[in-house]
Parts: structure tokens; sequence; C-alpha cells
């Protein structure tokens, strides 16, 4: 007969619910949705990739890579190997968002390094390229390298054979995300949030 134990633990400006399961000499998992995926082993197992999600428990994790100096407030780090956005607050993912990046080895390539989250805007269409995007967010050179959703044409319209390419290289150098990632980007990064690309 399994237990079930509920505990809330504070950690800086966030409220974690642990859900903890003991089951009579049985090792016991609980599911963990999202990003991460499946389940993990409370009897220190590990991650089970092929389980099935939960979509009403939040995904929340340590990230190990996160830099003592993004400890507090947000930070995002933009992996270019992986195509992979993911955001912390407070030292603690809260997102994760496939992401396009620019073409490696040309003059597209998406710039790696540290940087710091600049100014926004609703909307923008280049005419250079003939598209534009939603929901952009600065983050090199004050609109020059973005944060912005998959192209759109000029009439505001997803072009889908380039929103079909999210989560390889494809863009001009920008990070494009999802039309709902890029929202949520746009609405929730402050000015000033760290950004380390690599």
């Amino acid at each position: 007969m399994a237990e079930l134990h509920r505990a809330l633990l504070t950690v800086p400006s966030l409220l974690l619910a642990v859900v903890v399961l003991t089951v009579a000499g049985m090792p016991a998992t609980a599911a963990v949705p999202g990003a991460v995926g499946g389940e993990i082993g409370l009897d220190g197992g590990g991650l089970d990739p092929g389980a099935p999600e939960d979509p009403t428990v939040e995904v929340l994790g340590t990230g190990p890579d996160v830099p003592p100096e993004a400890a507090a407030g947000y930070y995002v780090h933009v992996s270019i190997s992986e195509q992979l956005v993911r955001v912390f607050l407070d030292g603690v993912e809260i997102r994760r968002m496939v992401c396009s990046t620019g073409v490696p080895g040309t003059d597209w390539a998406t710039p790696t390094g540290r940087f710091y989250i600049q100014n926004r805007g609703e909307y923008f269409f280049s005419e250079r390229y003939e598209q534009g995007a939603r929901w952009w967010v600065s983050f090199r050179d004050w609109g020059i390298y973005l944060f912005h959703s998959v192209p759109v044409d000029r009439t505001g319209e997803v072009i889908s054979e380039e929103a079909d390419k999210l989560g390889q290289p494809a863009s001009h150098g920008c990070v494009r995300l999802s039309m709902e990632d890029a929202r949520w980007f746009y609405e929730t990064i402050p000015e000033g949030t760290p950004v380390d690309i690599d």
C-alpha cells in the first residue's frame, strides 16, 4: 500500500510542490512532464524518457550549468548543438523551448558568448530577406540579433516551410521560436537578463 506525502518547499520567490511516494518493498516513481519528460525514480534511479507525461504538473528542475551570477532572477541559455533554449528563474529551470539558430559556418551563424536582453517589439518585416517575425526580443546590437517567432510573410502569416525547420539551424543569426514560445519570451523575460549562447 502506498503512502502519499505532500510537502511545500519555499525556494527564493518560487513555491514548489513536492510529491513523494513510498511503496513498501518497491522503488517509487513520480511523473515529471514537459521538457524533461518521463519518470524519475525516487530511490535515486534515473529518468525514464519513455514514460508518459502528466500535463497537470509543472516541470521545475535545477540546472547544473547555471552560472552563479544567474542564481537570482531570470537567466537564458541557448544550446546551438541541441537547438534548445532553457529559461531559469532564481536558478530553477522553468521552461524549455525548441529553437532554430543561424546556419553554422556561414555569415549567418548565431553569435556565441554572454549577452543581455535589450529592446523588444511585436512585429518586424525585412525587405532584404522578404520575411518578418512576431514577438522579437533583442540580445545583441539593439535589434540586429533577436529571439523571435518563426518567420512570417508580408501579411503576417507563418511561412510554413520555414516553421517546419524549427529544431535545426535555419535562421540568419537570430534565435527562432514557435509563435507561442516567442510570445511567452517577449512577455516574460525582462531587459538586462543574461543570455549565454554556446
